[in-house]
């Protein structure tokens, strides 16, 4: 966390839920979807939230994809994510 004065930048994540996709890193499917959210926060009370993006991450090899934000409603409603829902591989191993 950063603070400025009486104001601080946070970075918060919260596992939405286990969803349906191969690593493309191990070919495990046991992957979890989070959001991920940067915060303005004043005296530690969230005020606005500056930046929200989803990741999913595999539970096996710690690879990490953004996913496009267009396509969280389906992702969320089917528990299942394609290689086209993926907007950028952040970490493969």
């Amino acid at each position: 966390m950063i603070f400025i004065g009486i104001f601080g930048i946070k970075n918060s994540e919260e596992k939405i839920r286990d969803v349906d996709f191969e690593c493309t890193g191990c070919l495990s499917e046991k992957v979890e979807l989070y959001a991920i959210r940067k915060v303005l926060e004043l005296f530690f009370i969230p005020i606005i939230t500056l930046r929200k993006s989803h990741i999913i991450a595999c539970k096996s090899c710690k690879s990490s994809y953004q996913l496009k934000e267009n396509k969280m409603e389906e992702v969320l409603l089917k528990g299942k994510v394609r290689y086209d829902d993926v907007e950028k591989i952040l970490k493969e191993f």
